[in-house]
């Protein structure tokens, strides 16, 4: 008489040789089927180089053009000048709206709101200019003392007369002295 475990292990035993069987057949006939058509060669599908329309392709791939490099470079540069200033007058703000800050201090806030405020504006209209007069891209920042030019130039650099033709456009659009202008070219 058989107990209620042995017919429970034969039945497992029978389906674990079924399983057995139907993965041997299907074993035996993927040999078949690729020795009758040449084979399977997985490196050849692997090294295939074509292209299909359809493809996948990475979007953010470390392969960029230099002039995408640069791109982002001015973009990332405008941005974080940009995130620098909100900072700062964000502090400002605090002092200038602040209970415990006295009048010098709110006067002394406000009006370096209102300088970095004219700054971000002077920046942006030298930027423009510059672009007007056929360069490529430009990041004008201004520093305490003066102002720095980071410009997108050809491989050669850029020539004396393109060099006064930044100076001029910071000249017309500021109170900064010729000595305190930096140019950057950026090739």
């Amino acid at each position: 008489m058989k107990t209620k475990k042995t017919r429970i292990y034969g039945k497992r035993m029978a389906v674990f040789a079924v399983l057995l069987a139907t993965l041997s057949a299907a074993v035996y006939l993927n040999w078949q089927y690729t020795a009758k058509s040449g084979g399977l060669d997985l490196t050849a599908a692997l090294d295939s180089t074509e292209k299909y329309l359809g493809d996948a392709k990475y979007v953010n791939a470390a392969e960029g053009t230099e002039s995408t490099v640069q791109n982002d470079f001015f973009a990332k540069s405008r941005a974080d000048r940009e995130q620098a200033r909100e900072e700062s007058i964000a502090t400002l703000k605090e002092i200038a709206q602040s209970a415990k800050s006295d009048e010098a201090s709110k006067q002394s806030a406000n009006e370096q709101i209102e300088a970095l405020t004219q700054n971000a504006k002077k920046e942006a209209d030298i930027e423009t200019l510059i672009k007007a007069k056929g360069f490529a891209d430009c990041v004008a920042v201004f520093t305490d003392t003066g102002i720095n030019l980071i410009v997108k130039c050809e491989e050669s650099g850029l020539a004396a007369n393109e060099t006064v033709q930044i100076q001029d456009v910071v000249l017309q659009n500021s109170e900064i002295s010729v000595e305190n202008i930096k140019i950057i070219e950026v090739k």
